[in-house]
């Protein structure tokens, strides 16, 4: 507790009383001093005595509830006579809790101070409860971010393609189950694209496993750039890729592979073509059977020397 005092003697009597183990008076025999103290550490009680020369207690308190960092600390005022009620009012208006008539008697005295240092003790108990709380709760939430953003991550990494950004097999073919099974869409065309690029092999056998790699990046990005809402393209396995058109007939379809053929530049100075095949999905087809006439439709586009785009249609 801090004991505000200007007269030397009433510093040490108090002292004498109250200081113990568990409670230690800091004393200050001016206002000037007092707020210095309360600033460098943490008060259970201000004991101030009224009559002081320049800062008196009153103009003390006044200052205390002025700033966020004192104003929490009680203050019992001490003065000489007895207490009338204006400076009664005016003690009370600046915030104090209590007066003191001096001589005050020590059981009295030891008694207030009590009373103030065991609140101060269990605030601050509350206090460090509370602040363990929030710390536990900010790391729960943060611990709750991290595993939302793992399981994204997991999943993400579950439906994508390592090597591609673009849906992996398994996910392409559910996204080709839902097209064809969406019954809000059963009066629309779908068609389905099997694509391959062109001896790939050779591209790998040139100029390294690391370009062949940058360049089926690069086709899926300029794939994707071409692609329409619901569309999707998706890697089946090696060089070859699965195009979904849901809302598109075989001929629109052919003409978005001929303006993709047409755009696809060559990455990092690598030339590179596609073949593909196309099929429209029929009344009672699953994915299996419309990616199978795609498939014979991507044979015909090899045969007839790669670099086109065959449709199903072409094969009867």
């Amino acid at each position: 507790m801090l004991h505000v005092d200007d007269h030397l003697d009433n510093l040490q009597t108090t002292k004498l009383i109250l200081d113990r183990p568990g409670l230690e008076v800091v004393s200050a025999e001016s206002a000037i001093a007092a707020l210095d103290q309360l600033r460098k550490q943490d008060f259970a009680l201000a004991l101030v005595d009224v009559n002081m020369p320049g800062v008196d207690g009153f103009e003390l308190a006044q200052i205390m509830r002025g700033d966020t960092q004192l104003r929490e600390v009680p203050v019992i005022f001490i003065t000489g006579a007895s207490t009338d009620p204006v400076n009664a009012f005016r003690g009370y208006e600046t915030g104090a809790v209590d007066f003191l008539v001096k001589p005050v008697p020590p059981l009295v005295l030891e008694a207030k101070v009590g009373a103030f240092v065991s609140l101060y003790l269990q605030r601050k108990a509350l206090r460090d409860e509370k602040d363990y709380f929030e710390r536990l709760l900010r790391a729960n939430q943060q611990m709750a971010t991290e595993l939302e953003h793992a399981h994204e991550q997991a999943l993400q990494a579950a439906f994508t393609d390592e090597l591609t950004g673009v849906p992996n097999r398994r996910h392409i073919l559910k996204l080709a189950e839902s097209a064809l099974t969406d019954p809000r869409k059963h009066s629309q065309p779908v068609s389905f694209a099997v694509l391959d690029l062109d001896f790939f092999k050779k591209i790998n056998d040139t100029h390294g496993h690391a370009s062949g790699d940058a360049v089926l990046r690069h086709f899926c990005e300029s794939t994707q750039r071409h692609l329409r809402a619901g569309q999707a393209v998706g890697r089946i396995g090696g060089e070859e890729f699965l195009l979904l058109l849901p809302g598109t007939t075989l001929a629109d379809a052919q003409t978005a592979l001929e303006r993709l053929r047409q755009t696809l530049e060559p990455h990092a100075g690598i030339r590179y073509t596609f073949s593909a095949g196309l099929a429209q999905a029929r009344q009672g087809d699953t994915v299996h059977t419309v990616i199978e006439r795609a498939d014979r439709a991507l044979y015909l586009s090899k045969e007839r020397g790669r670099d086109c785009t065959s449709s199903e249609l072409m094969d009867l």
